[in-house]
Parts: structure tokens; C-alpha cells; sequence
């Protein structure tokens, strides 16, 4: 687990230095909206289906020695369910940002808010499907092949 937070604040480093090289600024990415669409509302979604307590198993499952299979399996389904529900998040947060451009076509001053909206949504969900469920998917699999 300490090679996953190293690995993470590594690859969270090296994107920070790419923004800040590029001449941007970090904050360009902070888009509360995006946010709330990628990643509050698939979590929330998830856990009508599985529950919070089935939710917190699958995130505890890869600090527990002893599993058997079929729990694993449910966490690994939890997860790939997670990651998909993540991308239509995205997909819908695009929509209503290509949407709202489309209304606004004649406000040149609202397309920068809403194209971002379009656009980091995408990139939020990359980022929660590389920093949450390609992890957790992968240590269950090494769990199961165990």
C-alpha cells in the first residue's frame, strides 16, 4: 500500500509540474460542477446498488490477508461497475456542456465556463479510474491469483 501512495504522489507530481511548466496554473483544473457530476453522483449512484457497508468492504478488502474468492469477486465486480458508472458520468457531464454551448452560442463570454465543464469532466474521470478503480482492480486480481 505505501508503493501506492508513493506511485500516486509521483504521478500526481509529475502532472502538477507538466501544468506548471506548460505556463498554466493548477487551479485551471479545480471545476466544481465537473466534479460533482464525475465524482460525487457515480458514488452515490453505486452505493443505492451495493450499499455504503458492501462499498467500504471492496476499499478495506486489499488490507486484509485472508479473502476468499467469492469475496473478492464481489469487491472486483464493485469496482468494475464503479469505473463504468464513472464514464457515464462523464460522457453525461460533456452532453451538458456541449449542450449549454450550443444555447449560449451567441455569448462568447459563457463558451470558456461551459467548454471546461466539457472537458475536465473527461479528464476527472481519467483520473479517478487511474488513481481509484485500476489500483483497487488490480491488487484484487493479484489477491485472487494468490
Amino acid at each position: 500500500m505505501i508503493r501506492y501512495f508513493l506511485s500516486l504522489g509521483i504521478f500526481f507530481a509529475g502532472v502538477i509540474s507538466t501544468i506548471i511548466v506548460s505556463g498554466g496554473s493548477p487551479l485551471f483544473f479545480i471545476n466544481l460542477p465537473s466534479f460533482i457530476i464525475v465524482g460525487i453522483l457515480p458514488f452515490l449512484f453505486v452505493s443505492t446498488i451495493f450499499g455504503f457497508k458492501e462499498m467500504a468492504w471492496a476499499f478495506s478488502i486489499t488490507l486484509k490477508k485472508e479473502v476468499d474468492k467469492e469475496e473478492l469477486l464481489n469487491a472486483l465486480n464493485f469496482f468494475k461497475y464503479f469505473g463504468k458508472t464513472i464514464w457515464i458520468a462523464s460522457l453525461i457531464a460533456v452532453l451538458i456542456g456541449v449542450i449549454t454551448i450550443l444555447g449560449f452560442l451567441g455569448d462568447m463570454s459563457a463558451l470558456g465556463q461551459n467548454l471546461s465543464i466539457a472537458l475536465i469532466s473527461i479528464l476527472y474521470s481519467a483520473l479517478f479510474n487511474i488513481v481509484i478503480i485500476i489500483p483497487f482492480t488490480v491488487f484484487i486480481k493479484k489477491k485472487m491469483n494468490e
